[in-house]
């Protein structure tokens, strides 16, 4: 089993008031799958992607990668198991708009770019379409093109899981299709996706879908 969650809570203080964003969440989710997690604003769904990342340490409850206590780890392995293991794709693209399209490709390398990650950022470039400007910058895309750009950032790693949030929500449709498309080939070659959606445009490939309501599991 890759992820295992059990009893999983996250609170908050806002506005001197506690907040749950995840209550008692519990569920597995096995390599390969590729899983669409849907819920209304505000009912965790974030949370839930940053917490099974390694990104936001629950309140309570634990959470298993590959076996191990994701927060049970020393905050470096944690570091180095996320850097190598998973990529992150996010409905605001988060890019640096400074650097070109290669470059931030690039930034999902642990260290100093070698020849190989440069060849093979070239590469997923070249194959989500983007290739022919690797030179230009973020702000000179369209929204498409920069998430497009994010996905092939997420990749670079060869990571064993993809958590994506909202990666269409800023998206038409036919850009939020193709990004669902590369989301999918990545699926399709053995890797696991966990992605979080108000929408239905991943429905199609998704084998399961699990709903959260004010943070917890709904039933199907």
């Amino acid at each position: 089993m890759m992820i295992r969650c059990k009893e999983v809570t996250k609170t908050f203080r806002k506005n001197g008031a506690e907040v749950v964003s995840l209550d008692r969440f519990t569920a597995e989710i096995a390599a390969g799958e590729f899983v669409a997690v849907r819920g209304p604003s505000g009912s965790g769904k974030t949370t839930l992607l940053l917490t099974l990342g390694g990104m936001q340490r629950p309140s309570a409850g634990a959470v298993q990668f590959g076996g191990r206590d994701l927060y049970g780890l020393p905050p470096a392995e944690r570091a180095r198991l996320r850097s190598g293991e998973i990529g992150f794709v996010f409905q605001m693209f988060h890019l640096v708009p400074y650097l070109d399209l290669l470059g931030n490709v690039l930034l999902a390398a642990p260290g100093r770019p070698s020849d190989a990650e440069r060849e093979r950022a070239a590469g997923l470039l070249d194959e989500l379409g983007l290739g022919k400007r690797a030179s230009h910058r973020p702000g000179e895309l369209s929204a498409g093109e920069r998430q497009r750009l994010a996905v092939a950032r997420a990749l670079l790693n060869r990571p064993k899981l993809i958590l994506a949030d909202e990666p269409t929500g800023n998206l038409d449709p036919e850009n939020a299709a193709e990004v669902i498309r590369h989301l999918a080939a990545f699926h399709q070659d053995g890797g696991t996706v966990v992605l979080v959606t108000h929408g239905t445009a991943a429905d199609q490939h998704a084998g399961r879908i699990l709903r959260l309501d004010q943070g917890r599991l709904a039933a199907n």
